[in-house]
């Protein structure tokens, strides 16, 4: 059984298209789009990207992405 965090970890790495250990706006929106449409839309990436940035370096780390995504929050209510 894959506990939360090993899957968490799995979705950043395929997020990570250039496998650097950072998300950037650029591969968020790319997975966005690889939901067809059923993502989030601009504006909700923005949030996440703002409110994920701990460090303010304009990428998300897996430590950042984990502190949001690993608790659910990034679902939809």
């Amino acid at each position: 059984m894959t506990s939360a965090r090993e899957a968490a970890e799995a979705e950043f790495r395929r997020f990570d298209v250039d496998g650097d250990g950072l998300l950037t706006a650029d591969e968020i929106r790319r997975a966005n789009e690889a939901l067809g449409g059923q993502g989030a839309s601009e504006s909700e990436i923005e949030a996440f990207i703002k409110s994920a940035d701990n460090d303010g370096d304009g990428t998300i780390g897996l430590e950042e992405f984990m502190g949001l995504v690993g608790h659910g929050r990034h679902e939809k209510a």
